[in-house]
């Protein structure tokens, strides 16, 4: 079983993803601009509907004449999820948006890190981040993904569930909190297109090549 051209672009996507909620530089948001998602939008037109226009908002505001800074991304980046005077508008953990009690290192970080070690994984990421980090929940999908369609059927449909049991419920909560704060195009955008690949993969929309 081989990977269809519409998988793989799922994964770029949830690549993207990972890239721009992880907190690019300068230079990533550069390359971002001038490569990785001008190389999307080339096929764009060949993926599902609701994955069409929160890809191509991003583009039109990452490569349009009136471009984002990269300086205020970062700026803004760091507004959005990682310090405020006010608090932190959107924090990238599953924790802060699903227990009882707000908090990182809370018992989604635990569950999270029971899967990981399950599946044989460690956290790769520099800093000592919890678990239930969105991107590290979403680079835990994408190797489901990878996995399932080349040759793990029981990898697809936990990659389904994963998607749908796990992620989109903190997910969705996320994106209100991040629209809330009145973003930055670049990270509204993002977060939609977040939520649209979700919910594609939790629906099982992705064909395989036969």
């Amino acid at each position: 079983m081989s990977i269809s051209p519409s998988q793989i672009y799922i994964l770029n996507l949830l690549e993207l993803c990972v890239t721009i909620f992880r907190g690019p530089n300068s230079t990533g948001w550069t390359q971002l601009a001038h490569a990785g998602v001008p190389e999307l939008l080339r096929h764009v037109q060949q993926n599902p509907e609701s994955l069409k226009l929160p890809i191509q908002e991003l583009g039109n505001t990452l490569i349009s004449p009136k471009k984002a800074d990269t300086a205020e991304l970062e700026t803004e980046y760091v507004r959005l999820f990682i310090t405020s005077p006010n608090g932190v508008p959107a924090p990238l953990y599953a924790s802060c948006h699903l227990d009882t009690t707000p908090r990182t290192m809370g018992q989604s970080a635990v569950d999270m890190q029971a899967r990981l070690h399950q599946a044989g994984l460690e956290i790769a990421m520099a800093s000592n981040e919890p678990a239930d980090h969105l991107t590290i929940e979403l680079e835990y999908l994408y190797t489901l993904l990878a996995q399932g369609w080349s040759a793990s059927p029981q990898d697809i449909r936990d990659s389904k569930d994963f998607a749908r049991a796990t992620m989109l419920p903190w997910v969705r909560t996320f994106r209100t909190a991040l629209l809330s704060a009145h973003p930055h195009p670049v990270f509204e955008h993002a977060g939609n297109l977040l939520v649209a690949v979700l919910e594609i993969v939790a629906d099982g929309h992705c064909r395989a090549s036969s």
